[in-house]
């Protein structure tokens, strides 16, 4: 498994954690490109180029760190 892979892994376990309202921020956030998450979704992040995967993981830990700050002030 990649290093990007891997932080997606995790970012995406955290807002997962988050339950309801960490998800409806994902879905809602706009740094994050649908397209690439789709192919997390399908368990195709290794048909991904490593430029790819090294996105997709900077766009969850935005929207993580984002929701964190967020969901916990408002």
């Amino acid at each position: 498994m990649s290093k990007a892979t891997k932080r997606i892994n995790v970012a995406y376990g955290k807002i997962y954690a988050m339950g309801d309202s960490g998800l409806d921020y994902m879905d809602k956030h706009c740094e994050l490109d649908a397209e690439l998450m789709q192919h997390f979704y399908d368990e195709t992040l290794a048909t991904l180029s490593k430029a790819q995967r090294k996105e997709l993981a900077e766009q969850l830990e935005t929207v993580l760190a984002d929701a964190a700050f967020d969901l916990e002030v408002f």
